[in-house]
C-alpha cells in the first residue's frame, strides 16, 4: 500500500510539474522569451528573502524563500528550509532534514494579498524512517539517509496593509518511502530497504500549520498574536502513537528596518506540553 501511495504522489509531482512547465512554454511566455531577456529584472522582477530563525522545538532552521515573475500579479515561487534540529544516524552520516517547495505566488489587491501554493519534497530519515531527534525514538539501522524522504503540498498566505498584517502556512508532511521497516513487534519487516529490522521505526506523517495577525503602529513597528499547531496524523510504529507535539499560542513583536529587514520575536504558552515556548525571525529581502 505504501508503494501505491509513493506512485499516486509521484505522479502528482510529475503533473504539477508538467503544469508548471506547460505555462513556461505557452505561446505568450515562450514568444516572449524570444524577444527579451529573461534575465531583466524589469520585465520579469526577482525578490528573494532569507531568514534567520530559531524556535524552541526545531532549532535552528534557516531559510530562503524567492519568487521570479511571470506577469503582473503571477510569479514562480520556491522555498527551501534547512531543519538543523532533526537529524537521524543514517547508514552513512548524521542527515539534517532539508526541504525544497516549488509552486505559484499570485498576488490581489495591488499586492495586499498574496497567495503561495508549493509542492514540495523533504530529504533526510524522518518521515520514511522515524528517524530524528523527535520523541518515541531509538536506534535502528533502519534510518538511513533517503533522498524524496516524502512529500509537502503546502499553502502560505499573506496579507499586509498600512495597518494590518497576517499570514496563514499549512503543511502536509507525507512520507515517500518506508525505509523504517513496518514498525510495531512483528515477526516479518516490510519495508523499501531489503536489509531491514523488525519491530523497529515504522514511517510517519504530520500536518504543520499557523496563523497570526497583527497591528502595524506605524511603518516599524507591529505586534500581534500567533498560533501554531505541529501533530502527527499517522505513526505506524505503534497503536495510538498519532500526538501532538506541541500547541503554541501568544504574542509577537515586530520591528522593520530599511532596507528589507525585519526582526520578529513570538514567545507564549505550549498547550501540549503545559510549558513555555520562544521563536525568533531576522529576514532580509532582496
Amino acid at each position: 500500500m505504501q508503494k501505491v501511495g509513493y506512485r499516486g504522489v509521484r505522479g502528482w509531482v510529475v503533473g504539477t510539474l508538467l503544469g508548471v512547465g506547460s505555462l513556461l512554454l505557452s505561446p505568450g511566455f515562450s514568444q516572449a522569451g524570444v524577444t527579451d531577456d529573461l534575465m531583466d529584472t524589469t520585465k520579469h522582477p526577482v525578490s528573494v528573502s532569507m531568514a534567520m530563525q530559531a524556535d524552541s522545538f526545531f532549532g535552528f532552521n534557516p531559510s530562503v524563500y524567492g519568487t521570479y515573475g511571470l506577469t503582473k500579479d503571477i510569479a514562480l515561487a520556491f522555498s527551501t528550509t534547512y531543519w538543523t534540529n532533526i537529524s537521524g544516524q543514517g547508514v552513512h552520516d548524521a542527515n539534517p532534514w532539508l526541504e525544497l517547495d516549488l509552486g505559484l505566488n499570485f498576488t490581489f489587491f495591488d499586492k495586499r494579498l498574496s497567495v503561495t501554493p508549493m509542492l514540495g519534497t523533504v530529504h533526510g530519515s524522518l518521515l520514511s524512517s522515524r528517524g530524528g531527534s523527535f520523541p518515541k525514538g531509538g536506534g535502528s539501522r533502519n534510518e538511513r539517509t533517503t533522498a524524496f524522504d516524502g512529500w509537502v503540498p503546502n499553502i502560505i498566505v499573506n496579507y499586509m496593509d498600512d495597518r494590518f498584517e497576517g499570514e496563514f502556512y499549512a503543511g502536509y508532511y507525507k512520507a515517500g518511502r518506508n525505509e523504517g521497516g513496518s514498525g510495531g513487534t512483528g515477526t516479518t519487516c516490510t519495508s523499501d530497504f531489503p536489509d531491514c529490522q523488525t519491530g523497529r521505526r515504522g514511517t510517519w506523517d504530520f500536518l504543520h500549520w499557523w496563523a497570526n495577525a497583527g497591528y502595524r503602529f506605524n511603518s516599524m513597528f507591529s505586534a500581534g498574536v500567533h498560533y501554531e499547531h505541529l501533530l502527527s496524523t499517522r505513526d505506524n510504529s505503534a497503536p495510538g502513537a498519532q500526538q501532538d507535539y506541541y500547541r503554541w499560542f501568544g504574542p509577537y513583536v515586530e520591528m522593520k528596518l530599511a532596507g528589507g529587514m525585519a526582526l520578529r520575536f513570538t514567545a507564549g504558552h505550549d498547550f501540549a506540553d503545559n510549558e513555555d515556548f520562544y521563536k525568533l525571525k531576522f529576514t532580509k529581502t532582496f
